[in-house]
């Protein structure tokens, strides 16, 4: 039988602290939002209400602001549910929400969508669902999504709100994207909040975000990484990077970009050890802006540390000799978890990229090593970590780093400048310098040049102090 803190991980019930409550509802409950609904109840729902907090804390707002309210909790544990229903003023069903037939019928009908819907993750097997969800999300994406979802169908789109507590990664991960997207159709976010903490037991960096639904909103694009980024110092994302120069295509244009996953990882183990011979295994751990610490530093791989791991290619079986072949060949390698990109050139091909390296593979040009170098020099530069984090800002596995994948660097926009000078700078070893050239080669404005450099820099100092 599960531990009561199993059964909590399974279900995502953690509560939320009272201050947090507090902060979430002080943002959406406030005079015109009651005084514009005055002569009926406003309905408020929390579809995973758990003690019904939430709804306590919203009901006894509205009626300081002279209203009246009609709460309803819906929680899938009956032991939760039965523990509230005597309570005045809370309606209850226990039920899944998420699959309740009596929420869909009430669609659009609430003022108020309010709560902490459960995480779950879908890399754990206790909590996947085995794929993408009903309601949009992808198959990596938080259950929590398909309460967003949910939310946004319930709620009345007459100037309905939505507020929910929410893990930071749905700000911007690329499975919850076609949900954001669809909100932002339909609601403007006017309130967030975000600390960078883990805030109560769940033990998962969390932001709070609230919405206003209208038949015309102020969309965002499906993307809400700002959340993070305005608290976190990152500079705003220089304009061009908008609306960039389209002859000069994108990264995608020029490499195949690609990681590596559970297969290669596996395939990959019988043969890693401190060898005399074969090519060097390079982790992320081993990737620093502009240089490969390869040998200069331990790496951990399949719960053994290594001092300079090799694979031995005559041990590898089925499939990975032809990986390997393939990927012996001139590339740029990149952190996958990082706090700026840190890319490293490989112009001989010598080394093999390790679980969860990105790697950029250059395509459609006859000098190749030219044109790693080139994606190295760009991947080194200030406004390209900015960018990345207004891509993926949140993501990261710390509040301090972000996600980089394959899918999003393809999609960075190629500067129009040449690159030469940056190329230089970066074969000489002075990531600063190409790191200066490349947004000089990107045309950005003095001003958003001294910005991205006086963020960026500091974070390349701390990375190689740490060296």
């Amino acid at each position: 039988m599960p531990t009561p803190d199993i059964d909590r991980k399974q279900r995502g019930a953690w509560f939320t602290p009272d201050h947090l409550v507090q902060s979430v509802v002080a943002a959406v409950v406030d005079e015109e939002f009651v005084s514009i609904r005055a002569g009926r109840s406003i309905r408020v729902l929390d579809p995973a209400c758990g003690d019904g907090r939430f709804l306590l804390a919203a009901g006894a707002a509205i009626e300081s602001f002279g209203g009246s309210a009609d709460l309803v909790g819906v929680d899938i544990d009956r032991a939760t549910i039965d523990s509230i229903s005597d309570r005045s003023g809370i309606e209850t069903l226990c039920a899944d929400a998420l699959s309740s037939d009596r929420l869909v019928a009430e669609a659009a009908s609430f003022d108020l969508v309010i709560g902490n819907p459960p995480y779950l993750s879908q890399m754990a097997a206790s909590t996947t669902r085995g794929g993408s969800s009903e309601r949009g999300g992808g198959p990596y994406a938080d259950a929590a999504v398909d309460f967003v979802a949910l939310g946004a169908d319930l709620v009345r789109s007459d100037g309905g709100r939505l507020a929910f507590v929410l893990p930071q990664s749905i700000l911007s991960a690329r499975d919850a994207s076609a949900v954001r997207t669809a909100v932002d159709a339909r609601a403007t976010m006017f309130w967030s909040a975000w600390t960078g903490e883990r805030d109560f037991d769940a033990q998962v960096v969390t932001c709070a975000v609230a919405f206003e639904f209208r038949t015309a909103a102020a969309s965002m694009g499906g993307n809400w990484s700002h959340v993070v980024t305005s608290r976190s110092g990152v500079p705003a994302m220089p304009e061009l990077f908008d609306d960039p120069h389209p002859a000069a295509g994108r990264l995608g244009d020029r490499a195949r970009l690609n990681a590596n996953f559970r297969d290669e990882y596996y395939g990959m183990i019988p043969a890693v050890g401190d060898h005399a011979e074969g090519p060097p295994l390079v982790t992320s751990g081993l990737i620093d802006p502009g240089r490969c610490l390869w040998g200069e530093r331990e790496v951990r791989f399949a719960k053994q540390r290594f001092r300079a791991p090799r694979i031995d290619l005559a041990l590898l079986e089925g499939k990975m000799p032809a990986w390997a072949k393939k990927r012996l060949v001139p590339k740029v390698l990149i952190a996958n978890q990082t706090p700026i990109i840190e890319a490293v050139c490989d112009p001989g091909g010598d080394w093999l990229p390790g679980v969860p390296v990105v790697a950029a593979y250059p395509e459609g040009t006859p000098d190749v090593v030219q044109c790693a170098w080139e994606i190295a020099a760009v991947l080194s530069a200030p406004a390209v970590s900015v960018w990345a984090w207004h891509q993926r800002g949140g993501t990261g596995l710390s509040p301090n780093t972000i996600r980089v994948g394959p899918t999003m660097l393809a999609e960075l926009p190629w500067p129009s400048g040449s690159l030469t000078s940056a190329v230089g700078a970066l074969r000489a070893g002075d990531v600063v310098a190409c790191g200066r050239l490349v947004d000089v080669a990107y045309g950005l404005t003095d001003e958003d040049q001294a910005r991205c450099l006086a963020w960026w820099k500091p974070l390349v100092d701390r990375i190689q102090n740490r060296a």
